[in-house]
């Protein structure tokens, strides 16, 4: 009788380079979505940074600055000026134009000969200036960008569970008061996104499972700076707690404020950099400077180019239009960026992901509480050896 055959199994080293490789060059799609607010279209959830780092990121189009229509309009436009002044050299390549210092008849040939080299030379500096401003455009953008989500969103996160934690461990296990906690730092993040989005309007509709109609109708009356405001509500908590002899000591009372204040104080850091953007004068000059290099780098390769055409030079050509399209299209592609990157809340599919984070916020915070229900048996007994 033949043996059978065992089917052969992965080695560890084997298992972890099929799994790098699948990550890298798999054909499943570079970006997770999830439902945006108000669940009409989606939002970037995450992405696998192994796709975009391989060949794999020649065909990940989703959610990318290529799907930008304003990219391709304005090629079109550079396109457009580098081919009418290819067709002008082109036609008028042999035309004498005039005549040089020398009383010697000058044509479009010997004129672009004598002039290449300066062309070259000035369209390398506009290329340099304009690189060297838009990586500290690029610096200043991501930073903000990255404060808001740390430090603002981050912070109301930080701030709510740490008040839901100690509110449960010291004061009262009360599932009212740790539910308003939760709810009203949920809705606290989610007025942000309605602020920005010009939809406050929709408020009762949109917040209709976080917060209570009566709710909704309270803030309606002062309605001013909601996402703000509402944690005048957390501080009340605190206040009434500590009124109803629950909170025993100034020192913890103080520390809850503290919390309450700490939350506040991370809407408000969200609101600032939204509201106060990169001084404008700056952004006007830097996207004014990328535009005239775009105008003056078509304008001189096309110029080249049509004397390229006209020598046969076939290397050459292919090399001008590449730079025509190449950098033009990096530089309007890292303008676009950082205009989106100003504000993650307005709505866009690379906003941030509204619905995730104020979900994550009430599983985190029950999570604290049911840690608090749930402790290992050593320490539930000495627990209840307190309490008899």
């Amino acid at each position: 009788m033949t043996e059978e055959k065992k089917p052969t199994e992965r080695t560890p080293l084997l298992e972890d380079l099929h799994s790098h490789i699948t990550d890298a060059y798999g054909l499943n799609s570079h970006v997770t979505y999830t439902k945006s607010l108000g669940g009409d279209s989606e939002v970037v959830l995450d992405y696998e940074p192994l796709k975009l780092s391989s060949f794999r990121v020649l065909f990940c189009q989703k959610s990318s600055v290529l799907q930008d229509p304003v990219l391709f309009l304005e090629q079109v436009i550079i396109t457009l000026i580098f081919i009418g002044c290819a067709c002008t050299v082109f036609f008028m390549f042999r035309i004498e134009i005039g005549s040089d210092r020398h009383g010697e008849g000058l044509t479009v040939r010997s004129w672009l000969v004598k002039q290449e080299k300066y062309m070259r030379l000035f369209a390398k500096i506009m290329m340099m200036l304009t690189a060297l401003l838009l990586t500290f455009y690029t610096s200043m953008a991501v930073s903000r960008w990255w404060t808001i989500r740390s430090g603002g969103v981050g912070g109301i996160k930080a701030a709510t569970v740490e008040l839901e934690m100690y509110i449960c461990q010291l004061v009262t296990q009360d599932e009212e008061v740790l539910s308003a906690i939760r709810r009203y730092s949920r809705a606290s993040l989610i007025l942000v996104f309605l602020w920005r989005r010009k939809q406050l309007g929709e408020m009762k509709t949109i917040l209709a499972d976080v917060l209570t109609e009566q709710e909704c109708d309270q803030l309606l009356k002062w309605n001013h700076v909601l996402h703000e405001t509402i944690w005048a509500w957390q501080a009340s908590i605190v206040s009434m707690l500590y009124r109803e002899d629950k909170i025993k000591s100034d020192q913890l009372f103080n520390f809850l404020l503290e919390r309450c204040s700490k939350g506040r104080e991370a809407v408000q850091l969200i609101h600032t950099h939204i509201a106060v953007k990169i001084p404008m004068q700056y952004v006007h000059l830097l996207g004014f400077l990328v535009k005239l290099h775009n105008l003056v780098l078509a304008a001189i390769m096309g110029l080249l180019f049509g004397a390229a055409v006209k020598d046969g030079e076939i290397i050459v050509c292919v090399m001008l239009f590449g730079r025509t399209l190449i950098l033009p299209l990096l530089f309007n592609a890292i303008l676009l960026i950082n205009a989106e990157l100003s504000d993650p809340f307005d709505g866009s599919e690379t906003d941030f992901p509204c619905r995730a984070y104020e979900q994550a916020l009430d599983k985190d915070s029950k999570a604290f509480v049911a840690a608090n229900t749930h402790l290992p048996d050593w320490m539930a007994q000495r627990f209840a050896a307190l309490a008899a």
